[in-house]
């Protein structure tokens, strides 16, 4: 199990994209070596399209919604972050 602090991926990089693409990075690698990624979301503030887009987007396009739901998982998240996600993956599928 690999743990993701995504206060830090958000804060480390230039723009949403490339946040995005090491989240997604970081998922694939646990995908291939089945694992799980716990995406530690204590201190964001919001989960922007561009950086859903890019990682957990990508991750269904290329593979699917199950994949996505067997190796990521949350922690720490806020009730309206959840909401979010779960409105995101509603409107992305």
């Amino acid at each position: 199990m690999c743990t993701v602090n995504m206060k830090e991926v958000l804060a480390s990089h230039n723009s949403l994209p490339e946040a995005g693409n090491t989240f997604y990075n970081t998922i694939v690698g646990a995908i291939a070596s089945d694992e799980k990624v716990v995406a530690n979301m204590e201190g964001v503030s919001s989960l922007p399209s561009m950086f859903l887009n890019v990682s957990i987007g990508r991750i269904i396009d290329e593979y699917d919604m199950d994949t996505l739901k067997q190796h990521v998982s949350f922690s720490n998240i806020t009730r309206s972050q959840a909401e979010r996600l779960k409105d995101y993956l509603i409107r992305y599928n």
